[in-house]
């Protein structure tokens, strides 16, 4: 498996080296910082636009390397086999003291650890930039510095594209101590503003579009179990039977996201992780927000007043889930994205 491996690393360094950097031609900035660690352990964050991001720094940095990818990107055997190849490790819930070893491993033997520590592709402004504690952790626990870096703009065929690369970060006033959440939000906080500052007056976050700037009075959670089931409210009114999607009003002072959160929680008994807005609709003049979640922990719990169902989603079409052009619009993203739902927000109307 391991001379697979490394053949596959060979062939498409040769196959696809030259056609990548012709077909999508970049360049450095601040390229010194990068030499200052070559062939030394450290953590490259850079953000994240699109899937070409990863073979966009495969093909650009020159060093010895580790990506970590999402899991579900190795399911498939000849994935697997691909990703491994290319000095991909996959990133799975719960097993993140395996993650830590497995970095902390690399970064002993002089490898770079890449990160994208937004977490997921960002299409909107309320995402941007908005990293998590992972790259922090790591950085902390191998007692390396963060190289902190970012592109220009969206890669596109045969438009010069631009890498800029940051000053490194540096972890030493966390050693030989107790970790706290404090100190990885703080660490976390200076990767962000030092990512912040390297777009500043050259490139851009992504542009809000005019509903996505218009306040939501309801927040609802699209939470998909086992990738396979929708999770749903069910009610009887007038006769009539039908479902809506967990989620109600937004509370004074609260984000249409953690509203998304609470909702589901109270409504359904279920712990969710909203990873994205997904949808925005206009009904009654006023507007609701649909955040795609992932399931995170808990058993569905009927309550007096909710009786939380979990609905087929290859039977969606044919179930009466309100509001329809938003049942319709889930049942072609899923169709064309598959469960994930990767897909840039939109104004259901």
């Amino acid at each position: 498996m391991r001379i697979l491996r490394i053949f596959i690393f060979i062939f498409i360094k040769c196959l696809f080296y030259i056609p990548f950097r012709l077909f999508f031609p970049m360049r450095i900035i601040n390229r010194r910082e990068l030499r200052k660690h070559r062939g030394k352990g450290v953590v490259f964050c850079c953000n994240h636009r699109t899937v070409l991001d990863g073979p966009m720094l495969y093909f650009m940095l020159w060093r010895k390397k580790r990506f970590l990818v999402k899991a579900s990107c190795f399911k498939k055997k000849l994935h697997s086999v691909v990703m491994h190849g290319l000095g991909c490790y996959p990133v799975e819930k719960g097993k993140d003291l395996s993650l830590i070893k497995y970095c902390t491993k690399m970064i002993d033997k002089d490898y770079a650890v890449i990160m994208f520590p937004e977490g997921m592709r960002v299409f909107d402004a309320e995402d941007a930039l908005a990293l998590r504690n992972g790259a922090a952790m790591i950085a902390i626990k191998a007692g390396v510095p963060i190289v902190p870096m970012v592109t220009k703009r969206t890669p596109r065929p045969f438009v010069y594209n631009a890498l800029k690369v940051g000053t490194a970060i540096s972890t030493e006033q966390y050693q030989g101590k107790k970790l706290e959440k404090s100190d990885l939000a703080e660490l976390s906080g200076k990767i962000q503003a030092s990512m912040s500052g390297l777009l500043e007056g050259w490139g851009h976050v992504p542009k809000q579009q005019w509903w996505e700037k218009e306040e939501s009075v309801i927040s609802r959670g699209v939470v998909l179990v086992e990738d396979s089931k929708l999770l749903a409210i069910r009610r009887v009114r007038d006769g009539q039977e039908y479902y809506v999607l967990p989620g109600g009003h937004i509370e004074e002072g609260e984000s249409a996201r953690d509203a998304a959160i609470r909702e589901v929680l109270e409504e359904t008994g279920v712990r969710a992780m909203p990873n994205r807005l997904l949808y925005k609709n206009k009904f009654n003049d006023r507007f609701e927000s649909f955040y795609y979640c992932q399931y995170a922990s808990g058993e569905i719990v009927k309550t007096e007043t909710e009786e939380p169902v979990l609905l087929d989603l290859a039977e969606l079409k044919d179930v009466d889930l309100r509001p329809n052009l938003v049942r319709d619009q889930i049942i072609k993203d899923i169709k064309k994205f598959g469960p994930r739902l990767v897909r840039p927000p939109i104004y259901v109307k």
